[in-house]
């Protein structure tokens, strides 16, 4: 609407345009202005074509009084019952709006009248036959086209900001990997098949949780049984028995794959020892250990690495590993990339044990955590029940750094851990396939069946 007055003296002319669609504005005109000074233009839009009428503002208070409906005579013209006002183009009740919503845009032969139709709709009777209240609904007028429009509006906002944010996720971490390992390709990793683990790396997720308290008492209680549960695995391990006696040197390249059973079973000790493991399907809890167990054994043994003699062994009953053995069956170029990856790692088993324990158990609960796509790893029966195990561990790591070691530290340290991750992902997939190679027939045959499996050779 448009008003203007008409000039005030024959010697100054003062004109003044409100364009408004508020007619609480109208109102106030009206109370405080000399309506015989103003007119307005009344602008309706029928048919895509626009018509003008012009009337006083009197006459245009009482058209609109005549158009403005009493909320409280308002009546569903689907069900009867007391309407608010209009939706998707009729007057219904917030029932009716709500069962529209639902259902318009569903399709039809999902819903059968049990009578073939002509059901009576009121209030006590609208929830007996959805068939026929929703068309109902359509012979009143009511558009589903109102309502997909909205959807898509919805639907288009999501994506919006889910894209933000993943924009925003994605130079934070390519700004801080820069900074800790200037050497790393981001655009390798980003277009590599081995980035299941890029998304542990939400820092705008922590940096929004860094003013709350982090650690709580019951955080950090969970951290010690943690710490005491990785201790404990050992004896745990050797009283359900061992499938390799770990004092018996190995020889030959079949009996130091048989002999890594040793530190295999006892890191799945420790996984028992999780309460959340533990309670995960059956069948999902062994694709987890039978695609996540193998990798996880580099991480695992730089907590029992002695500096002193360059040597890992988790008990001083244990016989060291030998590690020239790698040097020897798969040449010293790959074994100088697993020597640079495992010292890497080190550091951060040095600088905080704890940090590779909780890491452990957030990389066991990794869902398409395999590299290995000569095998299709099975569908999890409850997979979010995994990925909420996962994403407590997470945080919880999270808020342990952060409260032991500070934001930046523990943003150097997890990056530097996904990251190295990642690079031992795509070597840990060459020498298992080298093995493949290397093994006759007859060594795989005599491959303890823990071995057999978590290699993929049965």
């Amino acid at each position: 609407m448009a008003f203007e007055t008409l000039p005030q003296t024959s010697s100054k002319k003062r004109r003044i345009m409100i364009i408004t669609g508020d007619e609480s504005i109208i109102e106030q005109i009206q109370n405080n202005s000399n309506l015989s000074l103003i007119k307005s233009v009344i602008i309706e839009s029928k048919d895509n074509d626009n018509e003008f009428s012009y009337s006083s503002l009197k006459e245009r208070k009482q058209i609109l009084n005549q158009r403005r409906p009493k909320h409280g005579s308002l009546t569903c013209v689907i069900c009867g019952s007391p309407a608010l006002g209009y939706n998707f183009d009729a007057i219904t009740c917030e029932s009716c709006k709500a069962f529209f919503r639902r259902n318009a845009l569903k399709n039809p032969t999902t819903l059968q009248c049990r009578r073939k139709g002509g059901c009576e709709i009121t209030l006590e009777t609208r929830r007996r036959c959805s068939a026929c209240r929703l068309m109902k609904c359509f012979n009143n007028g009511m558009k589903p086209e109102r309502l997909q429009r909205a959807e898509e509006k919805a639907a288009k906002r999501c994506i919006i900001e889910q894209n933000r944010i993943l924009t925003l996720q994605k130079h934070v971490m390519n700004d801080e990997i820069h900074q800790v390992l200037p050497s790393t390709s981001i655009d390798n990793l980003s277009t590599s098949k081995e980035t299941n683990l890029l998304h542990l790396t939400d820092f705008t997720q922590f940096q929004s949780q860094a003013r709350r308290a982090l650690l709580t008492n019951e955080d950090l209680r969970r951290v010690e049984t943690i710490q005491n549960s990785y201790k404990r695995r050992i004896e745990l391990a050797a009283r359900e028995g061992l499938p390799w006696d770990p004092s018996v040197y190995a020889t030959t390249l079949l009996q130091h794959i048989n002999s890594r059973s040793v530190p295999i079973m006892r890191l799945l000790t420790f996984f028992k020892q999780i309460p959340e493991f533990n309670q995960l399907n059956v069948d999902d809890k062994v694709t987890l250990i039978k695609y996540n167990l193998l990798p996880l054994n580099i991480l695992n043994s730089t907590l029992s690495y002695k500096t002193e003699t360059d040597e890992v062994m988790e008990t001083d009953s244990d016989v060291p590993w030998n590690s020239s053995v790698i040097q020897k069956f798969h040449g010293n170029e790959i074994y100088l990339r697993i020597k640079k990856i495992f010292n890497s790692f080190v550091r951060i088993a040095q600088y905080d044990q704890r940090i590779i324990q909780l890491a452990l158990i957030i990389l066991i609960l990794t869902k398409g955590f395999s590299t290995d796509s000569d095998f299709d790893e099975p569908i999890l029966n409850d997979g979010m029940a995994v990925y909420r195990a996962q994403n407590y561990y997470t945080e919880l790591l999270w808020k342990y750094m952060e409260t032991t070691h500070g934001f930046e530290k523990s943003t150097y340290i997890f990056i530097e851990l996904v990251v190295h991750f990642i690079s031992w992902q795509t070597l840990e997939k060459q020498l298992r396939l080298n093995l493949r190679k290397v093994l006759s027939p007859t060594d795989m045959n005599e491959l303890l069946p823990i071995m057999r499996s978590l290699l993929h050779m049965s």
